[in-house]
């Protein structure tokens, strides 16, 4: 009579949630989840706010529908990386720089929207194309090498259909093998998406002194579960007074450094 039950339970549990796929409707439970690293603790987030400004972005949407088999970034940060450059192109002069590209889609998602409000100044594209590198002890969900499904051909390639005509692709560890001719280069938007503790940290260290004042970094990796590096590392970022940084419920955190700020 058990076993009859639980079939049937799992029966109606079925139909329900078919049904309210149907109608455009997902049941999620919400739970904390068992915390990977000391402070830092997850459970599912569900915002209740409804707009929804990409889905009457034509200009978005017809480069989203071109990368988005080529990133693993959800259509929600692709959308506030797409604003934030728009935001970042108020600021006079400067580059933009992504570290961490796997497959060029934000990337090139990037560098598309450049190009379409004639925002000057190059986009450089940095990977290894070898996985996650630098991954260590504050590093939970990342042993080093994943993401190297990926190569610098299927970048270029992805730029070349987009005929984007700024984008330049860097191929090394950032910065020690790919940053020296970088160096006298200024830039007033940055996408770090490399997943672990110290990468994050040697990107930032390189970074900050060439960033204009009100430049943005965005993070994409830091409200995940299997991110706790970054999710710490930023952190740690809110004790310095020459930076503002905000959590966004999309998983990402955005900093702005402030013009005339302190160390």
């Amino acid at each position: 009579m058990v076993r009859v039950n639980s079939q049937l339970r799992y029966g109606i549990k079925r139909i329900a949630t078919a049904a309210l796929k149907a109608l455009g409707c997902e049941v999620r439970r919400l739970k904390e989840l068992p915390p990977r690293m000391p402070g830092i603790r997850h459970a599912d987030v569900l915002p209740l706010a409804t707009y929804s400004p990409w889905l009457g972005d034509e200009e978005f949407q017809n480069v989203y529908e071109l990368i988005k088999h080529n990133t693993l970034v959800d259509q929600y940060r692709c959308y506030e990386l797409w604003q934030l450059v728009a935001e970042a192109g108020k600021l006079v002069g400067g580059d933009l720089i992504e570290v961490g590209v796997w497959r060029g889609g934000t990337g090139a998602l990037i560098a598309s929207k450049c190009q379409m409000i004639g925002l000057q100044g190059e986009v450089y594209l940095c990977d290894t194309f070898r996985g996650v590198v630098k991954a260590g002890s504050r590093d939970a969900g990342y042993l080093g090498g994943e993401h190297a499904d990926t190569s610098k051909a299927a970048v270029t390639g992805l730029c070349d259909r987009l005929n984007l005509k700024h984008a330049r692709i860097l191929e090394g560890i950032f910065p020690e093998e790919s940053g020296e001719s970088l160096a006298e280069r200024r830039f007033r938007f940055c996408h770090i998406d490399v997943d672990a503790y110290q990468s994050a940290n040697d990107i930032v260290q390189w970074l900050w002194p060439r960033l204009l004042p009100g430049g943005i970094i965005i993070y994409d990796d830091y409200g995940f579960y299997n991110c706790a590096g970054i999710t710490g590392f930023v952190n740690e970022e809110r004790r310095k007074t020459d930076r503002v940084v905000i959590h966004n419920l999309n998983g990402h955190a955005i900093v702005i450094k402030v013009p005339g700020g302190a160390m």
